[in-house]
């Protein structure tokens, strides 16, 4: 734990690295300026910075004589990990400090995919230069205790139990963890002009965030938005959940219960369907999602619904239709609801290398 000296003294080198990132090639008597930190704490603490590598010197000024004034920017040369994690199989990638692509790792999951996990950062990080690295953020499907690193509960990876972040620890790199929708959400919030939404994954299973104020709710328990084990009522023999309970959202609209009940892949359907029946289909789920959605909506006041995942890259414009309609229906007349947006495509792990920049530079405060 920091004493308040060390603490005041970690807040202060944060804050400084907040403004160059922000205003690049910036100098030091600026920097004093805007904080109101004395010119010898600025420029100690500019030292230490430079010393581990997280800042350079820039000159922007030639003359003629004397020493120029050197400007400070981020080290563009320092690196970033994002981690996919999903039943799909587990990807690795390294970026640099602009999003460029330096080197990807990817391996189908196994018995042992701590195993694979740690195999695989060893793999980016072995020819890396100490220090270059700024840190790494992992996106796991599942119910995850993002401050202990902990996985409480991971779909069909197995990983419950394990503590990621200690075991991670060797790697002696700055680590956040995730769960999947969370970090969606956490990228995505500072995109758009709503304050209050709610993003959902339709997929394999569904899972949900909620933003607040433009932050990601998060509960004691690190279960909030588990969106697909809401209850649907009002079917006469609820299926039985993974979770143990029956009538779940989930059990109903997913990708993988949806294959199980018509025994076909779900890009098969329209083929294979006549359109009546397809159609008949599709609004049945989305009636199903809008009971706990128009809910949601009402009680929480939300602006809009950003909709992702396999259901919705496959279903289109038509189930977005369908389920805008069905949710109106089931709305009061005063709602702040604007409708649906829809994020089709995505890469998990830029995203990930995005929260790791903006935890570092922006959103460090606790």
């Amino acid at each position: 734990m920091l004493t308040s000296p060390d603490l005041m003294k970690y807040n202060n080198k944060k804050t400084i690295l907040e403004i160059i990132f922000k205003k690049q090639n910036i100098y030091r008597a600026q920097i004093a300026e805007v904080t109101n930190m004395s010119n010898q704490t600025i420029t100690n603490l500019v030292k230490e910075l430079l010393a581990e590598n997280l800042i350079k010197e820039v000159t922007l000024e030639k003359k003629s004589k004397g020493r120029n004034p050197m400007a400070l920017s981020i080290n563009g040369d320092l690196l970033t990990i994002g981690v996919e994690l999903s039943v799909h199989g587990l990807t690795a990638c390294m970026y640099s400090l602009d999003g460029s692509l330096v080197e990807c790792v990817k391996h189908d999951l196994t018995e042992d995919n701590l195993s694979v996990l740690k195999n695989s950062l060893n793999e980016l990080t072995d020819n890396v230069e100490n220090g270059r690295i700024l840190g790494m953020a992992i996106s796991i499907e599942g119910i995850v205790d993002e401050e202990t690193g902990l996985v409480i509960k991971s779909r069909d990876i197995g990983l419950d139990g394990i503590n990621i972040l200690s075991e991670l620890a060797y790697l002696d790199l700055p680590a956040l963890i995730r769960n999947d929708v969370n970090m969606l959400a956490e990228t995505d919030s500072k995109k758009h002009n709503e304050k209050n939404y709610m993003l959902i994954k339709l997929d394999r299973g569904i899972g949900a965030a909620l933003v607040i104020d433009k932050q990601v709710l998060r509960s004691d328990n690190n279960a909030a938005g588990e969106f697909g084990h809401m209850t649907v009522y009002g079917q006469e023999e609820p299926l039985k959940c993974k979770c143990g309970r029956t009538g779940c959202l989930t059990t109903l609209t997913s990708q993988t219960y949806i294959e199980s009940a018509l025994k076909m892949p779900i890009d098969q359907m329209k083929k294979n369907m006549t359109v009546e029946s397809y159609t008949n289909h599709l609004a049945l789920y989305a009636d199903y999602i809008s009971r706990p959605l128009s809910n949601l909506i009402t009680f929480m006041d939300l602006n809009s619904v950003i909709l992702t995942g396999s259901i919705i890259k496959v279903f289109g414009n038509e189930f977005e239709a369908l389920l805008y309609k069905s949710v109106s229906e089931k709305l009061s007349s005063w709602h702040a609801f604007k409708g649906f947006k829809v994020i089709e495509a995505y890469d998990m792990t830029k995203r990930c290398s995005r929260c790791v920049i903006d935890h570092y530079f922006l959103n460090w405060r606790k």
